[in-house]
């Protein structure tokens, strides 16, 4: 029996054949330096995570301050608000990441998702600020069942538009590209949050805090709407190394035993992520409290953002020259030692918190963009090493990694300032000052530094990721390579 590798003169090569081998010597090229994903598809994908990032921005920035100081929420309750769906995302983000690997439709298997789950997010982020003020009599039900709606429906847009990258690609440094974009976009939308959303609710509401949210909530659903269909429009499924196949549920276990590099690297992610959302969450109260200027808020927020956006394409381009863990480990450093700075230094003029707040934003701009660049090329490693490939667990996982993290530090936050005597509106007694002071710096700080440690057992660099992706192209049926 003659060898399906075999390619004698007079052999026939059928057209499905043809076809895989076409494919295959199309992604070698791009590894080589040949354009694979067109500035349309780099700029329609990278530009929705502005769409995303009104929304998960938002939740992040002002969720607990809208339940703590405009609803009147006990701290320790409102952070338990936003933790308890963590669990819930627990079941749904790997559940999502398996729904789409075995996805089969004319739109792909990601496209589609994120086109119809735009109305689905638009209108459950409404309803997370509108509901306690229909239902007045159990607000904290409201709350909590309506931040869960949400979450879900994030989930069922955000991994979809996660797991697209790895579709669109298989070039470590394309992806590098498309992931710098995004990041942007990202950083974009932060931006345009933490200036706008108090200062718009206050406009909307003429004083009304309650109602002005809400109309903020409606002018961001119909901007982020928009995005996912600029997604939908300007995107395609290219990638061929996928199984042709439907994955079973012990393939995919043994896709995530094998994949030491994700693992890894959501590890380094989960740290990271706890801490800034500790910090993120305290120095709105430091800003307001301890420093003394409610009025510059906004301002301090959106420099650091900004400083994030500005970070992003100058660590895309160090990424080119250094490898991404390199990348990671120096913008994680940078911002523990600002961090420390910003501690030990008792720093409350404006104009030095928002100094430093910009440069803390281009150190953490480092980390963001070189996750979301790396996690794509773990979808590779993961089936070099199984013989399997599954990217929508990835990504639904790392998701889960990232919520669990965030609402796990939002959670701890609401605890720790109820611990420590915080009140809503009043004088903050000297220890919840220092206790506030603490949770904005020391502990970013210390999960920056852990998060640098564990990121260098990152095993992949872009020649071996390279070396990886031409191993695939050699084992895909059809391909002479062997």
């Amino acid at each position: 029996m003659q060898s399906p590798y075999a390619q004698g003169p007079h052999r026939q090569v059928n057209m499905r054949e043809a076809r895989s081998l076409e494919h295959n010597l199309k992604d070698m090229a791009s590894e080589n330096g040949v354009t694979k994903v067109s500035w349309v598809t780099i700029l329609g994908y990278g530009s929705g995570d502005f769409g995303f990032n009104l929304y998960f921005a938002g939740l992040n920035l002002y969720l607990l301050y809208y339940y703590t100081d405009v609803l009147n929420i006990d701290p320790a309750v409102a952070g338990l608000i936003i933790m308890l769906p963590v669990i819930w995302d627990g079941v749904s983000d790997p559940l999502m990441g398996w729904i789409v690997t075995r996805t089969r439709s004319r739109f792909g298997k990601f496209r589609p998702y994120i086109l119809f789950g735009a109305p689905l997010m638009g209108l459950s982020f409404v309803g997370m600020f509108a509901a306690p003020i229909w239902f007045p009599d159990h607000v904290i039900i409201a709350c909590l069942v309506t931040h869960t709606i949400f979450r879900t429906a994030y989930t069922v847009a955000s991994v979809p538009y996660s797991s697209l990258a790895a579709a669109l690609t298989h070039s470590s440094q394309e992806r590098g590209t498309m992931t710098g974009v995004r990041m942007m976009a990202a950083m974009i939308g932060g931006v345009v949050t933490a200036a706008t959303m108090l200062k718009l609710a206050s406009y909307f509401g003429n004083g009304d805090m309650r109602e002005g949210f809400v109309q903020v909530a409606g002018v961001y659903a119909l901007l982020s709407s928009v995005m996912m269909v600029v997604i939908f429009l300007t995107t395609s499924e290219e990638v061929r190394f996928a199984s042709r196949q439907t994955v079973t549920s012990r393939q995919t276990l043994s896709f995530l035993r094998h994949n030491r590099a994700f693992w890894i690297l959501c590890g380094a992610s989960f740290i990271g992520v706890i801490g800034s959302a500790i910090g993120g969450k305290s120095i709105v109260y430091y800003i307001n409290y301890y420093a003394g200027h409610p009025d510059s808020v906004s301002e301090v927020m959106s420099i650091g953002i900004l400083g994030a956006g500005i970070g992003i394409p100058l660590w895309t381009l160090i990424a080119r020259r250094l490898s991404k863990r390199w990348v990671w480990v120096i913008g994680a450093s940078g911002a523990a030692l600002i961090n420390l700075a910003l501690f030990f230094f008792d720093v409350k003029a404006v104009v030095t918190l928002t100094a430093l707040a910009f440069c803390n934003g281009i150190m953490g701009g480092a980390v963001a963009v070189m996750f979301w660049s790396m996690l794509p090329d773990t979808v590779e490693y993961g089936q070099w090493r199984s013989r399997v490939r599954d990217d929508g667990i990835v990504f639904g996982l790392s998701q889960l990694i990232s919520k669990a993290g965030s609402g796990l530090g939002v959670g701890l936050i609401g605890l720790l300032l109820s611990a420590i005597g915080y009140t809503a509106g009043i004088d903050q007694s000297a220890e919840t000052l220092q206790g506030i002071r603490a949770y904005a710096f020391l502990i970013p700080a210390a999960a920056s530094a852990l998060s640098a440690l564990v990121i260098l057992f990152y095993p992949l660099d872009v020649q071996l990721h390279s070396r990886i992706v031409r191993g695939l192209a050699r084992r895909e049926p059809g391909n002479s390579g062997g």
